[in-house]
């Protein structure tokens, strides 16, 4: 009789359990496919918009075959627009680029980076930035701050994966001494 009475209760409510349990499984796929959608397929901490792709790939081909390609961000615009156009680069004379690979590559990088303040020098030393400081707040750095350093903290800054830090780094201690 118990058994009856819980079947017959629990078939008048399966339309409504089953309903539930339908939303929530699209719910958890949908939520998986805008994740997937958003994730950006290159390491950088800013997903590339399509538009900017062919800048972005230019940009590691060019820069990443002699050194950890920074993310945009970490440097004004106004400094990419000189590190891009010339040839010589702290010291070392690199290829002329094509003004349209010159070009690809700023839109990108000016893009997702930002104008230096009126009033402040143009940095063209990470350890000079401004924003550099601004990503890194409370973080004991490495010194000389070198483009090295980046692998000591993102473990995976050579494969232009700046978004997360080693746990041992002096980046990971400081955030754990916030808390």
């Amino acid at each position: 009789m118990i058994f009856r009475q819980m079947f017959c209760g629990m078939s008048k409510w399966a339309p409504t359990y089953a309903l539930g349990l339908l939303s929530c499984l699209a719910s958890v796929l949908l939520g998986m496919g805008f994740a997937q959608a958003i994730e950006t397929p290159y390491g950088m901490v800013d997903p590339v918009d399509a538009r900017y792709e062919a800048g972005y790939v230019t940009y590691i081909e060019q820069c990443a075959a002699c050194h950890v390609a920074l993310p945009p961000a970490v440097l004004p615009a106004e400094t990419w627009q000189v590190l891009i156009t010339e040839s010589a680069h702290y010291g070392v004379s690199v290829p002329v680029l094509s003004s349209f690979e010159q070009q690809l590559m700023l839109n990108y990088l000016q893009t997702y980076s930002r104008r230096v303040e009126p009033r402040d020098p143009v940095p063209f030393r990470v350890a000079d930035s401004p924003y550099f400081h601004a990503l890194h707040p409370g973080v004991v750095l490495p010194q000389p701050l070198n483009l090295r350093s980046c692998v000591g903290c993102h473990i995976g800054a050579g494969q232009q994966d700046f978004s997360a830090a080693n746990a041992s780094s002096p980046l990971q201690e400081s955030m754990d001494s916030d808390i």
